[in-house]
């Protein structure tokens, strides 16, 4: 009985994102408790209080591209969506076009690359981030960008990522 709630629940939340959760629905069939486990990562991830949507979505994206998951990339895209982030927006965060960005969304996609990308620090990224939104804004970014790099980790270490690719994901976007 409760497989078949889980297993509802992540239909439905399939169909509002848009992409398949194989591996979520894996995780719910082999064992439940592993499955809220799971649901607690997303815990850190929601809701976004502190900082604008269109810098929280730049996070996630920027975060889930750098994790090379075409459907993490696809799912984020259409979170960003939902929650009303510009379509060109999220065209320049994708083809990584950050000069014609507010200093603060290139700042937050900056800190976004050279963290779960390169694994680097970038302070006068922070810094600009700090400033426009605050240290509540800068934590809330901070765990939007390495939350959406680690999901697409556990897809490909079950055998469910795809490989990302942006070109693609530009043209449906």
């Amino acid at each position: 009985m409760l497989r078949r709630i889980a297993g509802h629940m992540i239909r439905r939340a399939e169909r509002r994102i848009g992409v398949e959760f194989g591996y979520i629905h894996e995780i719910a069939k082999t064992d439940l408790g592993l499955l809220a486990r799971y649901n607690r990562i997303f815990g850190f991830l929601d809701p976004n209080r502190h900082a604008p949507a269109a810098a929280y979505h730049a996070a996630r994206l920027r975060g889930a591209i750098a994790a090379d998951c075409g459907t993490c990339v696809e799912a984020e895209i259409n979170l960003a969506r939902h929650a009303g982030v510009d379509a060109a927006l999220i065209d320049r965060l994708l083809a990584g076009e950050y000069a014609a960005l507010p200093a603060e969304l290139a700042a937050v996609a900056a800190l976004a690359d050279a963290v779960t990308a390169r694994r680097e620090d970038d302070p006068a990224a922070r810094d600009t981030i700090r400033s426009a939104y605050g240290d509540a804004g800068l934590i809330e970014i901070c765990l939007a960008m390495n939350g959406a790099a680690l999901l697409p980790g556990v897809k490909r270490a079950m055998g469910h990522a795809t490989t990302c690719d942006l070109a693609l994901l530009r043209k449906t976007g």
